[in-house]
């Protein structure tokens, strides 16, 4: 395999200086190219590419380093080995800091000259092939980053569809059912946000807030749907839901960390809930939260057997049973919020449920 040679381009106001060095490097360079000022110089670098320029610093008109600071600012793809027959400090400094890739002092050898365009040329290389890999390793980051954000929308689409398919499933049994989880959401996350709660684990509870209800599945419609009063046995088996809902959501990977809220949503502040009868600061945070949501809900909303109480009724209930049923702390944010905004959060999430069941009759229809 034959060695690249580089593209020259020799900058001298002296032309015997030029016609030297080209002969000196004949055999080293692919093509080179002579300029006797920086106008010249200039005019031969907008025709074509140069790999290295070697370019004496004193010429009449604008100098050398005038051209390397020019060649600096505009990023030019090549380098420069300065030439001059002074030895100036003040000169040499000026090379390093505008990036000179060498300095000769004139008069210099010949092999000094190959050596210098040699190593000159070799740097130069090494620096464009290590700015193609960095491109390469930059087009593959973005590359992979639209992957990610498709895998994402398609994983989150996924997770939409199981939420909605499972919330679905109990409305079928229980109508209403869909539009109650829907509001009782809204609730609980308002209040999660007035509460600071984390960030990362609003997720897992929207979740909850949504499915708290999945365990009705396994209840019979004779008492799901009964009318009148349950009886004790039955009020028995409608008790054990809350375990089915989270043995259900455990078996779904993203929804497991939702499980435990779900568990125990019926649990009460002073104990006396179910099924694990915990209290206080042993329920979760996320599941005290939502039962004053629930309660909330429970009573702006029509049952089969009775009118909505409303908001002045349900008001009263909440803060009597602050400390009893609810967390007080919870209760006290409750009681911050006016009437308007929890009427602007039942129809928002009133229009969402809407166009779930629309969305979702409009699929199964194509079936």
């Amino acid at each position: 395999m034959s060695r690249t040679l580089p593209k020259l381009l020799v900058v001298d106001d002296e032309p015997s200086v030029v016609d030297c060095i080209s002969d000196a490097l004949a055999d080293n360079a692919a093509r080179i190219t002579g300029a006797c000022n920086v106008p010249q110089a200039l005019n031969a670098l907008e025709g074509e590419p140069f790999d290295i320029a070697l370019c004496d610093v004193y010429m009449p008109g604008k100098n050398g380093l005038e051209l390397l600071a020019l060649a600096q600012r505009a990023q030019w793809d090549m380098s420069f080995i300065m030439i001059t027959g002074k030895s100036n400090l003040k000169d040499l400094s000026s090379s390093v800091r505008l990036q000179a890739a060498d300095f000769l002092l004139k008069p210099f050898s010949v092999p000094d000259l190959l050596d210098s365009v040699d190593r000159t040329f070799d740097r130069l290389q090494a620096q464009r092939r290590a700015r193609h890999e960095l491109q390469l390793l930059h087009d593959a980051l973005q590359q992979r980053t639209v992957d990610l954000e498709f895998a994402t929308r398609s994983l989150e689409n996924n997770y939409r569809t199981t939420m909605e398919t499972l919330v679905d499933a109990l409305d079928a049994r229980e109508h209403e059912t869909c539009a109650h989880s829907f509001r009782v959401r809204a609730y609980t996350m308002h209040l999660a946000r007035l509460a600071g709660y984390p960030w990362s684990m609003q997720p897992a509870l929207e979740h909850a807030a949504l499915l708290h209800d999945i365990g009705k599945i396994a209840i019979s419609d004779s008492i799901l749907l009964k009318p009148a009063k349950l009886t004790p046995e039955q009020f028995e088996e409608v008790k054990k839901h809350p375990v089915v809902g989270e043995q259900i959501l455990s078996h779904i990977e993203f929804l497991r960390p939702a499980a435990t809220i779900v568990r125990h949503h019926h649990e009460r502040f002073d104990g006396k809930g179910y099924p694990d009868e915990l209290a206080g600061d042993q329920i979760p945070l996320g599941a005290r939260l939502f039962t004053v949501a629930d309660t909330l809900d429970a009573m702006l909303s029509d049952r089969c057997y009775r009118k909505a109480p409303g908001y002045a009724a349900a008001h009263k209930e909440i803060l009597s049973c602050s400390g009893s049923q609810f967390d007080p702390w919870v209760v006290e944010l409750f009681s911050k919020v006016p009437e308007e905004a929890w009427q602007e959060l039942r129809e928002g999430a009133e229009e969402q449920a809407r166009a779930t069941n629309l969305v979702t009759a409009t699929v199964n229809g194509k079936q």
